[in-house]
């Protein structure tokens, strides 16, 4: 298979969504505003094969070899591949416990901090735990790719690879190079499509000075995250997935739900993670794309379970439909102050894509590591697994939340998700002990003194 190449260009400014992520790297600069993931491969894997196949979709997201450099003060990017860019791989296997020892390279790797004009925006490598079961560990700064694009390259490689392993020719490339996606971000930013949504948020943003959270203490982002994670049910997720388009809205109004009951509002703001890849060449391209966009939540007493998932649904179509438009650009633009654009609001990730990948007879199933540093805490739902599971993951700051806390609000969202998936759509949101619960006053008796 021959290795595709990519021409090195003259630098180029950064779009204004890496330029946000520039500048908040600037404030924290040991904290690495990274995602990191890993590949679990089970089976037979010809490592040569895997790490050509890796090497050709690196040239064709370009992604990869992105690095950025200071002209007269401001940063610019550059697509410049290392003539000898190649896959590291690691074998852990005399190890005692080579799964174990791999988590911890992995881990160590992903919390090290990046200088972005000296440092490469990537780290890869494929560790070996076993004769037949591999980690595929990728790290990348935020402002090179996004999670969207991260998962695009491994359907690429998983392509690319059983292409090769069953001797047929794979798709051809159909992902724009990185100057083509600036083009087509500066050709919306001239749009009348920029101005509509532009609008719509900016009728909207009044409220991000309002916003509230699940503790009362303050801390810096961090790198590292408290944890607790559990998988739904089958049951449940078999219910989540008969409600179709309803299911993000099921689960963000669970979420609101216990954020109106622990902070005793009617009204809340949850930021959303969005990709922002609105047509077919920025959904199979790499880049740096996605944007976070508020949303605002009655939750009302007198509601049911119905008529909450219909007000979150009609917002999330409103906040899908212009989620191209970069609410930090547009903060700043109506004259919010830094402060108050910085004020963190929970976080919802909805991530129910089915992603079964196979590269040739061995199959694998993602991991997150981390989406970047969590300002205040985050809710992953995604699936994972042979066969897989729906899991719910609470990430929170460790500055701001103990052990014990995240462990009772995941269990508290775990609680909700089974009862809005159970519920019939006129049963009261009190007939399923919400809104009002005492989580938080309850979580804040237990914290130490």
């Amino acid at each position: 298979m021959a290795v595709a190449t990519t021409v090195v260009h003259e630098p180029f400014p950064l779009s204004p969504a890496q330029r946000g992520l520039w500048f908040a790297q600037q404030l924290t600069p040991h904290v690495p505003i990274c995602i990191a993931q890993y590949v679990d491969i089970r089976g037979a894997l010809d490592v040569d094969l895997f790490r050509r196949v890796s090497l050709v979709a690196a040239h064709e997201f370009q992604s990869v070899f992105l690095r950025l450099v200071d002209i007269d003060g401001e940063p610019h990017q550059v697509v410049a591949p290392p003539p000898d860019a190649e896959l590291d791989v690691h074998d852990f296997r005399v190890a005692p416990d080579p799964a174990a020892a791999a988590r911890e390279w992995m881990d160590h790797n992903h919390t090290v901090g990046i200088d972005l004009t000296d440092d490469p925006l990537t780290e890869a490598a494929l560790l070996r735990i076993a004769d037949d079961r591999y980690f595929w560990y990728t790290r990348i700064h935020h402002i090179a790719l996004d999670g969207h694009g991260a998962a695009t390259m491994v359907d690429r490689v998983a392509e690319l690879y059983t292409a090769a392993f069953e001797n047929r020719e794979p798709q051809p490339n159909r992902a724009a190079d990185l100057r083509t996606l600036q083009q087509i971000d500066n050709d919306y930013r001239a749009s009348g499509r920029h101005q509509h949504d532009r609008a719509h948020w900016a009728a909207r943003l009044h409220s991000r000075s309002a916003a509230v959270t699940l503790t009362d203490t303050i801390a810096p982002p961090s790198v590292r995250s408290r944890v607790a994670r559990a998988a739904l049910t089958e049951d449940t997720t078999a219910r989540l997935d008969a409600s179709g388009a309803d299911t993000a809205a099921r689960i963000v109004a669970a979420f609101a739900c216990h954020l109106a009951g622990a902070t005793g509002r009617q009204e809340v703001l949850v930021d959303i993670p969005v990709s922002a890849r609105t047509t077919a060449v920025l959904r199979r391209s790499g880049g740096m794309l996605a944007n976070v966009v508020p949303l605002l939540v009655a939750v009302r007493t007198d509601d049911t379970v119905g008529t909450l998932v219909e007000r979150v649904r009609l917002e999330l179509t409103g906040a899908l439909r212009h989620q191209r438009g970069n609410v930090e650009d547009i903060l700043r633009e109506l004259g919010v102050n830094a402060s108050a654009r910085r004020i963190s609001s929970p976080v919802v990730n909805v991530m129910l894509f089915d992603r079964e990948w196979r590269f040739g007879s061995a199959t694998a199933d993602f991991h997150i590591l981390t989406a970047g540093p969590v300002p205040d805490i985050m809710i992953n739902i995604y699936r994972s697994g042979h066969p897989p599971r729906t899991i719910v993951e609470v990430r929170a700051n460790p500055g701001r939340y103990t052990d014990d806390e995240v462990h009772r609000h995941h269990a508290r969202l775990v609680e909700l998700v089974d009862a809005f998936a159970l519920a019939s759509s006129d049963t009261s949101l009190t007939g399923i002990g919400a809104p009002m619960c005492p989580v938080l006053s309850a979580v804040r008796q237990a914290r130490p003194v």
